[in-house]
């Protein structure tokens, strides 16, 4: 038996702890294929400029190799931008920024993501698959996030 369903014929699932994050093909804002590294432990997704406000001045206090450090990734669902906008004002300050930042630039792609006006959507993982989803809107939230190494498990001998 099988099924096919049209994007149209079902809702796009959110993301579920148990699941693994969905492979999308991320480009950066250099313009460059930016898939999400294997060992990435910490995935921040960033749905409005509110958001943004709140996680940039972290990220650019802490400077190049921070997010790596931390086995981190941050995702900016950027696809509502006007193009005029996106093209002329905010690529080129994302150009600036000493980090990288993987961009969703077209509708629907993102939807998984679950997210609040203004808040960051803080996703951690282990081999791949999710473990905790929460909402966070504050530098003490976030920098939590970012600063708490998950346990590693023991191998059963």
């Amino acid at each position: 038996m099988t099924f096919s369903l049209s994007a149209e014929d079902q809702a796009t699932p959110i993301l579920v702890v148990g699941n693994p994050l969905p492979e999308i093909n991320y480009t950066n804002q250099w313009e460059e294929p930016s898939p999400i590294p294997v060992e990435t432990t910490k995935v921040l997704f960033i749905s409005d400029m509110d958001a943004s406000k709140i996680i940039h001045p972290i990220l650019e206090k802490e400077g190049k190799g921070y997010l790596e450090s931390k086995q981190a990734v941050l995702v900016s669902d950027i696809h509502r931008m006007p193009s005029l906008i996106s093209k002329f004002v905010a690529l080129p300050k994302m150009k600036s920024y000493p980090y990288t930042l993987r961009l969703v630039r077209e509708e629907k792609i993102a939807d998984p993501f679950p997210r609040t006006k203004g808040s960051l959507t803080l996703i951690q993982l282990k081999a791949g698959k999710i473990t905790k989803i929460q909402i966070a809107n504050t530098e003490a939230e976030i920098r939590s996030f970012l600063e708490t190494q998950e346990k590693p498990t023991k191998p059963n001998r």
